[in-house]
């Protein structure tokens, strides 16, 4: 059985909310930014009392399309100040969204409880070892590095292979099977980006790529491991819609009860109070 803290994540126990936290003012969606030990404390209140299981902290933006890169003894720092915040009024289980082995390794000592790593154990080599060696679960997103040349669309086949990849990069440094939780990256495949989180593509176009993934979540099953999937208010929705970050609560809040009926076991938002409660509803309704 898989668990963050004492939050258990598994195909077979209720979906789990996890919410988003971040310190890292160049993130896509401002109003997830909380930089003052206020903010991050009043924040996290919230939402305990909106039914949150486990936070998702980052001090670095990921996002393929934004210049982010910062020095990892900065976001070592942010990170370090926000979870101490938390820790000072909680003991939730906290997870570090980050691709770099020194910022988990700083934060030992604040009792983190998961790594989320968008590059799959790939980004960093000494990451992997690092989750073994502390018995820490992981997240591992697809990801295929810039510098590899490849033909990969990202679509879900491909999808499959990179987080098998990942996973076998687990069982080589023994990191325990339930110890691994996969991520198929939404909006991380694209043609061209501005950092080297992102995993390059050929052929479709990246929001295509999304919700055709999206469409087939329920393949992922065959990995045979809980399942994560983080897509609130992500910029495929603006390429259907056209809205704006602030107006695609709803689109979101759909795509993430469909992926709960199909499979997934950890939804990954920033509306921990809408998510929460339509997880809730379609609990009732599938009673």
């Amino acid at each position: 059985m898989t668990a963050i803290g004492n939050t258990s994540v598994h195909p077979t126990e209720p979906v789990k909310v996890m919410g988003v936290i971040n310190i890292s003012p160049e993130s896509f969606y401002k109003n997830s930014v909380k930089q003052t030990e206020n903010e991050i404390q009043d924040t996290l209140s919230e939402m305990e009392d909106s039914g949150v299981d486990i936070i998702d902290v980052g001090g670095m933006s990921t996002a393929p399309y934004l210049r982010t890169i910062i020095p990892v003894e900065l976001e070592i720092k942010r990170l370090f100040n926000a979870v101490s915040a938390i820790r000072q009024i909680s003991n939730i289980p906290i997870s570090i969204d980050t691709t770099r082995s020194a910022v988990v390794r700083s934060l030992m000592k604040l009792e983190i409880n998961a790594i989320n790593d968008v590059t799959g154990l790939k980004f960093d080599t000494k990451m992997s070892k690092l989750a073994y060696e502390n018995d820490l679960p992981v997240i591992v997103g697809a990801y295929i590095s810039n510098n590899i040349k490849s033909n990969y669309s990202g679509d879900v086949y491909d999808t499959l292979l990179l987080l098998r990849d990942s996973i076998t990069i687990a069982q080589k440094s023994k990191i325990d099977t339930d110890n691994v939780i996969i991520d198929p990256s939404i909006g991380f495949f694209r043609k061209s980006g501005n950092n080297p989180f992102f995993s390059s593509i050929k052929g479709m176009d990246w929001y295509i790529r999304d919700l055709e993934v999206l469409s087939n979540i329920e393949i992922f099953k065959s990995l045979s491991a809980p399942l994560c999937v983080s897509i609130s208010r992500k910029s495929f929705i603006q390429s259907l819609f056209g809205l704006n970050v602030e107006d695609r609560l709803i689109p979101s809040i759909i795509a993430e009860v469909h992926c709960a009926i199909h499979g997934a076991s950890l939804i990954r938002t920033h509306n921990v109070k809408e998510t929460r409660q339509a997880l809730e509803m379609l609990n009732i309704l599938s009673e």
